[in-house]
């Protein structure tokens, strides 16, 4: 089958020279236009935003119009002078003229004022330096009414000035209404009489111009219709359309691209230089390039740091046995160390390298005739070979290299214990494809690494349906913390003394999963093993502390897995929690389990320290399933250890395990701690844990775990 992308298919360097002229060529063009392009882009989007920026400016001029009339009715209306004459039984039509009707001789700033009635009938008028006479509003419009009609129950009353747009018989213009009413004080008028105060100023030319030059508008002009597209409509108070502001568009975007044709240019010219200049260079070194071919193959499928062959390379190699035509049978031998990590942590990577290094030449050693041994990455190795007793072939080399781990791995003066973990898979030639091959060998070592670490499994169907039951529930781990489908529930930790509950142990619980509840037993270690188990951590700790938050000074101990303890950030995280919540931190106490803090001493005791000191007591969970030895307690300052109910469960059945519980909570003693007995089944067994010295019990002898509504009754049940 041809592949393109072959490293055998490879062009020639004087083709590759061709295409890259071509190509340097079409990027010439390509380059060219989209400078230009982008010029005129920017150009159009320069002229836009100004043709924006004037009709904002045009807006502007309108409503300072409005706003100068406003502040006319207000300079005008409020003044004790006029409420004086107005109010009087007898208007005076002489102080009225002579203090309002000829204003518009100055500064030409409103040409009619005119005074109003409680019924909005006119009193008197002056427009234009001129006696008005029309008693009713139609000189003013639409307009004038509008704003009467949607005021005109707070006018009366309001200190509120109104003002808007309109057309009068005289034309358009800018109108404001306002109460005649003191200075200081309340209008001193007993019955509905009121006097209203009405200016206009209506729009003419000069207006227009000094609306222009005040506000940087080109040739601003009204008209009846849409003179051309930089126009806005101007609109009445009433929302009529009274006609169109226009004004001629600066266009700096045309300007600037004018002014700057010569520099564009310029800088075109020098692009294309030095894209042909890229052509020529890189054609003259494209007949070096593939001189370096078979260097680079070479070190494109070889490991750097161990000088086997990678990932690349075995994968070839099986592609090449498939499509070969023979019925031989393929195995893959996938092998893991197991604690590597720990080797870069503890001794660093040069170590690390080193120890990869040993490893690879000892594998290599053991590869049959005919194998192939690559380094996958990282501390991952396959070996794959085939032929008629391939699989049977595999199976001694892994029990080879099975062996040869269980003794330690010399390093100049180091002895470094490690293991591995070993998965095969076989299948006839063209069963399967490569992927699915190194995916059947991963699934067996990784089930060999969960079952214990150190061991070889061979791929069967079941464990490929394992697998794929692993991802269902990872899947619907990940969507369940999405859908808030998992619940918190509590356990009662009972006070041995007095037998009243002191505090909880919150449990996760998954009731609302949508192809069945399933138990902590089964989606813990998968959240574990996938890194859900932040997030779901984090959700249980967050709730739990929301909801005992309000039950006084109940106490709270969470389970941590050693996925969340192992995280650097995990204090942090949990100091925010109860900083989010505001859960004291006194009340809560976060349980380990004693088989990560053997393998992980140091972090184990940095993160119990950064977690005393923020007030959080610290408790050793599952005490007496492991090797916890004293020094360890004593090192890393427990608060409380919690017996293991495989150990409290037999103290009324083995006296073995009744003196092992009694010695451990004497050491407890000794060193401080306090201790919780789990698995507290019968009265029997409370009470010979009581006399043995426990300080707390826990079970189902006591209560099952219930959802918090269900464990607020048991606060005041009293055992015993």
């Amino acid at each position: 089958m041809f592949k393109p992308f072959s490293w055998r298919n490879l062009p020639t360097a004087r083709t590759l020279s061709v295409m890259i002229f071509v190509a340097g060529i079409g990027l010439v063009i390509s380059v060219v236009a989209l400078i230009y392009l982008s010029l005129h882009l920017i150009s159009s989007k320069t002229n836009e935003i100004d043709e924006h920026r004037s009709a904002l400016s045009v807006q502007g001029a309108i409503q300072t119009s409005v706003n100068r009339v406003w502040s006319l009715v207000l300079d005008n209306a409020v003044w004790d002078d006029a409420v004086r004459e107005v109010y009087s039984p007898q208007v005076n039509n002489t102080w009225l003229y002579n203090s309002w009707g000829t204003g518009v001789k100055v500064n030409n700033l409103y040409d009619g004022t005119f005074v109003l009635d409680e019924n909005f009938t006119l009193l008197w008028g002056s427009f234009s330096r001129e006696p008005f006479t029309e008693k009713n509003l139609d000189f003013f419009g639409a307009g004038l009414k509008a704003l009467i009609d949607h005021n005109q129950h707070a006018l009366p009353d309001d200190n509120t000035i109104y003002a808007g747009i309109t057309r009068t018989r005289h034309g358009v213009a800018f109108i404001g209404i306002g109460l005649i009413r003191p200075m200081t004080g309340r209008l001193e008028v007993n019955d509905h009489t009121r006097r209203y105060l009405v200016i206009t100023r209506h729009l003419d030319p000069k207006l227009i111009k000094d609306l222009g030059d005040t506000f940087q508008i080109n040739h601003l002009t009204f008209s009846d219709t849409l003179p051309s597209p930089s126009s806005i409509p101007l609109r009445s108070s009433a929302g009529e359309t009274l006609g169109y502001l226009s004004w001629d568009p600066h266009l700096p975007g045309a300007q600037a691209a004018q002014a700057a044709a010569w520099e564009i240019r310029q800088i075109v010219g020098l692009v294309t230089l030095l894209i042909l200049l890229f052509i020529l260079l890189t054609s003259a070194g494209l007949y070096k390039l593939s001189r370096g071919e078979k260097l680079a193959r070479r070190i494109a499928v070889t490991d750097w740091l161990s000088g086997l062959p990678n990932r690349r390379a075995l994968i070839e190699r099986l592609e090449q046995l498939n499509q070969s035509g023979d019925t031989d049978t393929i195995s893959v031998v996938f092998m893991d160390l197991d604690g590597f990590k720990d080797v870069n942590d503890v001794y660093g990577h040069d170590v690390g390298d080193k120890l990869i290094v040993a490893i690879a030449r000892s594998l290599q050693e053991k590869v049959p005739h005919g194998g192939m041994l690559s380094r996958m990455g990282g501390d991952e190795f396959a070996m794959t070979m085939h032929g008629d007793n391939a699989h049977e072939k595999s199976a001694i080399f892994a029990m080879l290299v099975l062996s040869w781990f269980n003794a330690p791995v010399r390093l100049d003066e180091r002895s470094i214990h490690i293991t591995v973990s070993i998965g095969i898979a076989s299948s006839m030639q063209g069963d399967c494809t490569s992927t699915e091959l190194f995916r059947r060998a991963d699934i067996a070592m990784y089930h060999s690494k969960m079952t214990g670490k150190g061991r070889i499994t061979h791929y069967d169907a079941a464990l490929n349906s394992a697998r794929e039951r692993k991802l269902i529930i990872e899947n619907d781990i990940r969507n369940g913390l999405a859908n808030e489908e998992f619940d918190v529930w509590y356990q009662p930790i009972i006070d041995a003394h007095t037998l009243e509950m002191t505090g909880v142990e919150a449990l996760v619980r998954w009731p609302r999963r949508p192809a069945g509840a399933l138990g902590p037993d089964e989606f813990i270690p998968v959240a574990e093993s996938s890194g859900l188990i932040y997030g779901l951590g984090q959700f249980v700790l967050r709730r739990a502390c929301s909801d005992l938050q309000a039950l006084d000074e109940l106490k709270l101990s969470v389970n941590i897995s050693p996925a969340q303890f192992r995280d650097p950030e995990f204090e942090v995280k949990v100091a925010s929690v109860l900083e989010t919540v505001g859960f004291p931190a006194h009340r809560l106490q976060l349980e380990v389990t004693e088989t990560y803090v053997l393998e992980n001493p140091e972090r184990s005791r940095t993160a119990i320290a950064n977690l005393k000191g923020l007030g959080i007591t610290v408790a050793l969970d599952d005490f007496g399933t492991g090797y916890s030895s004293i020094g360890y307690l004593r090192r890393l300052n427990f608060d409380s250890i919690k017996i293991d109910k495989s150990l409290a469960g037999l103290v009324d059945a083995d006296e073995q395990a009744a003196a092992l519980v009694g010695g451990t909570i004497r050491i407890a003693s000794a060193l401080g701690m306090s201790v919780t007995a789990e698995g507290v089944e019968n009265e029997k067994q409370m009470k010979l844990l009581r006399l043995a010295g426990c300080d707390r019990l826990q079970g189902f002898y006591f209560s099952q775990p219930q959802p918090i509504s269900a464990l607020l009754p048991l606060r005041k049940k009293r055992y015993g």
